[in-house]
C-alpha cells in the first residue's frame, strides 16, 4: 500500500542546491494511529521509511526498492497531534557504479530533526 495520499500528502517539492526537499501534510485521521498507538498516536518508524522511499520515487520518476539501510535514527516522535507538516530532505544522493544509489535523508518538523537515514536504494 501506498502511503502517499493515505498516511501524508506532499503540500511542495523544491531543489535547493539541485537536492530534493518535500513538504508534507500527516493525515490524523489515517487509520494506523488508531493502533499505534490509540491515546498516543505517533506514526511508525517502517512508515517514515517508506515515506521516504516514495519521495525518493518522486524525485527520480521511477519505482526503487531498498536494499540496505546503514543507519536509521528516530530522534523525536512524529505525533499526528502535534505535528501537521514535515520537511523531508535528501542532503545527499551519490550513484553507485552497480546501479544503486546511497542516499541520505532527514525528516524534520521545523527546526527538529526528527528521523535520518542513510540507506542504499535501487
Amino acid at each position: 500500500m501506498l502511503l502517499k495520499d493515505n498516511l501524508y500528502t506532499i503540500v511542495s517539492q523544491e531543489n535547493p542546491d539541485g537536492l530534493p526537499a518535500f513538504r508534507v501534510r500527516i493525515n490524523p485521521e489515517w487509520p494506523i494511529y488508531k493502533a499505534h498507538f490509540p491515546d498516543h498516536p505517533i506514526t511508525p518508524g517502517v512508515c517514515i521509511v517508506q515515506m521516504v522511499q516514495e519521495l525518493l520515487q518522486e524525485t527520480l520518476h521511477r519505482k526503487v526498492s531498498l536494499i540496505k539501510a546503514k543507519n536509521v535514527k528516530y530522534l523525536a516522535i512524529i505525533s499526528p497531534e502535534e505535528v501537521g507538516e514535515l520537511t523531508v530532505t535528501f542532503p545527499k544522493m551519490e550513484p553507485q557504479p552497480d546501479g544503486s544509489l546511497k542516499v541520505q535523508a532527514q525528516v524534520l518538523n521545523g527546526d527538529t530533526l526528527c528521523t535520518k537515514l542513510s540507506a542504499t536504494f535501487r
